[in-house]
């Protein structure tokens, strides 16, 4: 956790736990072009408490601060200052999660196809392994339903 500290006191990180910068990922991803839907405000939720790390943490507040940064910060920042704060053992795991949010509309528009592309390196990620969370991910949400 030092280097948690080192970036919240040298660099004034605004987002200042890892459950901020996981919310906050995963918000920037339903966000990104600008229309969140029932299913995947749905989708933020069951894919957050069906993590053990968040076992009784209350993710409203969490998304009412990654509302706030992300329109104070823009998306691009504020996906960066998130991505410093995310674990090297959990970096697949949010990816994924990311996806899962996105196509829980059933559709994937050119925005969220840019925030992936921006996530992934954000977080440092193998393109192998990027192209293997990708095609897994599409393939478990092929078929959804549009728009619920």
């Amino acid at each position: 956790m030092s280097s948690f500290q080192n970036i919240n006191n040298s660099e004034h990180n605004p987002v200042i736990s890892e459950f901020e910068a996981w919310v906050g990922i995963l918000y920037s991803c339903i966000s990104a072009d600008n229309q969140i839907t029932d299913s995947e405000t749905a989708t933020l939720s069951r894919v957050l408490h069906s993590k053990e790390k968040f076992i009784k943490v209350d993710i409203a507040p969490l998304c009412a601060k990654a509302f706030n940064l992300r329109a104070e910060l823009g998306q691009l920042k504020y996906i960066s200052a998130c991505c410093e704060l995310i674990e090297d053992g959990d970096k697949e795991t949010v990816f994924a999660l990311a996806l899962e949010v996105l196509l829980a509309d059933g559709t994937l528009e050119k925005e969220e196809k840019n925030v992936i592309e921006v996530l992934s390196k954000q977080l440092k990620l193998d393109a192998g392994m990027t192209s293997k969370i990708i095609e897994v991910i599409f393939l478990k949400n092929k078929g959804n339903i549009r728009g619920i």
